[in-house]
């Protein structure tokens, strides 16, 4: 296992149905209010899932706001820098110094 990867027995669909099971669980609703986002009491997203790329009204992997959000970005730059992008074919740690340097701009 490649440091800063986690290993799942379920497939990645499977996954997805438990996060969404797990915020439910803990009180979520909706993921918005009449088209709007709004605060949730829990969030739970899949970034990345190996090398897979997946665009279905339920699913889209990788999460598609992933390069574009330091908060993001940020811890998993820590755990896996060197991650590649299966879109952008950019690593993790290229991705969050593109958007330090957008945002200095």
């Amino acid at each position: 296992m490649a440091s800063g990867t986690v290993e799942c027995s379920m497939d990645v669909y499977s996954a997805f149905l438990e996060t969404q099971f797990i915020e439910k669980l803990i009180g979520r609703t909706s993921k918005s209010n009449n088209g709007i986002y709004s605060d949730r009491i829990i969030d739970i997203d899949i970034l990345l899932a190996d090398d897979l790329v997946i665009d279905t009204p339920e699913l889209t992997i990788p999460h598609p706001l992933l390069h574009t959000r330091r908060f993001v970005l940020e811890p998993l730059a820590e755990i896996a820098p060197d991650y590649i992008h299966p879109i952008l074919h950019k690593t993790i740690l290229q991705l969050l110094n593109e958007l330090n340097i957008q945002c200095k701009t």
